[in-house]
């Protein structure tokens, strides 16, 4: 009911900014946009990739737009908090989320009464700009080289469950892990953390067995044997990795846990005004200075806007509700 309850009051706000938008004053504020600072809201500590990426567009960003865009980091609640003051927000463009599939969409499928946001009716996303496939990682103490060596150990019933961290519900690093031990019919054991930095460090320690992140978080820790990679949980093997599979190699395509950031403005933003963003943001994306932050740490670079960045938001939420529904099920 909760759930329901925000979805009128999005219709209300959706109905209310089209009747603005009809009046002579609306569309002068969005003929002199921007006319003073803008908001680039991040949902997430500072030194992630979300805030990084944040940091290389505001500065592009700026440039083009001819004001400021200012990065404020807003992080909580996996995402949730920034997400949420981000959607309440006057649709004027002065305040835009950076969003990741995460934040925008493993808070609404693990408990969208908590979220208390649709991503597909709270907002219009201006663009998603980069994909980032987690990586399936083992403790160099287990003594496996490869997935078939990993399966073989985590199968074997007669062995205690291996130690996986996770970082909330909803996230890559706990749904990816369950999908394989569904699929695969694995002996595991979920212990939860606040972040991916404390769980990748224990992970390190030996502390648990198994984990999965990116490959900024783990800082090259493979190359030099602290780490060993199994898998990439994404469409693309990696160059950085290029022997190690990937998921949609074994045919583990539903759900995609595909990685995407994006930037968003709240329903009702002139369009305009988010044509004028997207036109800024895609410059800023297929730029020199975001391409080798983004691709020199393992991202796909890639820039999908209006229908079929719905479309992929979409898709997402479809395949990772159908997966919840199938977990509880289960």
């Amino acid at each position: 009911m909760a759930f329901a309850h925000r979805n009128r009051r999005s219709f209300l706000k959706l109905a209310g900014s089209a009747a603005l938008a009809a009046l002579p004053g609306r569309y002068a504020v969005a003929d002199g946009w921007p006319a003073r600072p803008i908001k680039y809201v991040v949902p997430w500590p500072a030194g992630g990739p979300t805030d990084i990426f944040g940091r290389v567009l505001a500065s592009e960003l700026s440039t083009s737009l001819g004001q400021p865009v200012i990065v404020e980091n807003k992080a909580g609640a996996t995402g949730a908090i920034a997400t949420r003051f981000v959607a309440r927000s006057e649709a004027d463009g002065y305040t835009l989320l950076a969003a990741n599939t995460t934040s925008f969409i493993g808070n609404v499928v693990s408990s969208p009464e908590v979220a208390q946001f649709d991503p597909l009716k709270d907002f219009v996303p201006i663009g998603l700009f980069v994909e980032t496939a987690y990586v399936l990682w083992a403790h160099p103490s287990l003594q496996v080289k490869n997935f078939d060596e990993f399966l073989a150990l985590a199968r074997d019933g007669k062995k205690p469950p291996l130690a996986f961290g996770t970082t909330g519900n909803g996230a890559i690093s706990e749904l990816s892990v369950e999908q394989l031990a569904r699929r695969y019919k694995l002996n595991l054991l979920k212990v939860p953390y606040k972040g991916t930095a404390p769980q990748v460090a224990d992970l390190l320690a030996g502390h648990t067995q198994i984990g999965t992140s990116d490959l900024p978080a783990v800082n090259g820790l493979q190359a030099t044997g602290r780490l060993v990679p199994l898998l990439v949980i994404g469409r693309r093997r990696l160059p950085e990795l290029p022997n190690i599979p990937t998921s949609f190699e074994l045919g583990i395509r539903e759900p995609d846990f595909t990685v995407w950031n994006g930037l968003f403005a709240p329903a009702g933003t002139p369009s305009a005004v988010v044509a004028r963003l997207t036109k800024s943001l895609e410059q800023a994306v297929r730029g020199e200075a975001f391409k080798r932050v983004a691709e020199g740490n393992g991202n796909h670079v890639l820039f999908l806007s209006g229908k079929e960045a719905t479309a992929r938001i979409h898709a997402d939420l479809a395949e990772r509700q159908s997966f919840k529904k199938s977990l509880e099920q289960a």
